[in-house]
């Protein structure tokens, strides 16, 4: 647990390469624990390392199929690998298991965007401002988003 405990210190500290080394060391010495696997999948995805982030948010989910923010993890790097459909797949897998998640919603509307469903976009959005994400930062993501696909 020390190194484990290490790589989370590097990576609030966002030296996200020694991070990763830090959770690999700890899922070799340490039994499998969802924790390691979810930090190291977000150490590679802060690298741009997205299907090493995959790999790593699927053996977390399998250690702990309830827990939101794994899913969330994981659709963000499908999101960046442009793999739309499994990205909301996993942001509505996250807002069954914590239906007010807000970013899980602010999300799902960016992909919403990306697959030019702008009703659904707009709903998705309307109800993350509802949750509390800050309207001009959601705006900025989907403006981006659409910019990307026109």
């Amino acid at each position: 647990m020390e190194r484990y405990e290490h790589g989370v210190k590097l990576f609030e500290q966002e030296n996200w390469s020694a991070a990763e080394r830090e959770f690999t060391a700890a899922i070799q010495t340490s039994p499998p624990i969802a924790g390691m696997y979810h930090h190291r999948g977000s150490a590679f995805a802060e690298q741009g390392k997205h299907l090493e982030a995959i790999a790593d948010y699927d053996a977390a989910i399998r250690l702990r199929p309830d827990y939101p923010d794994m899913y969330v993890d994981r659709g963000n790097s499908y999101h960046a690998l442009e793999r739309n459909e499994h990205a909301l797949k996993d942001y509505s897998e996250a807002l069954r298991l914590r239906p007010n998640y807000a970013e899980a919603l602010a999300n799902r509307a960016a992909v919403h965007a990306a697959l030019n469903d702008d009703a659904a976009s707009r709903l998705d959005a309307e109800e993350a401002v509802a949750r509390g994400i800050d309207p001009a930062a959601l705006e900025e993501l989907l403006a981006e988003v659409r910019k990307t696909r026109d």
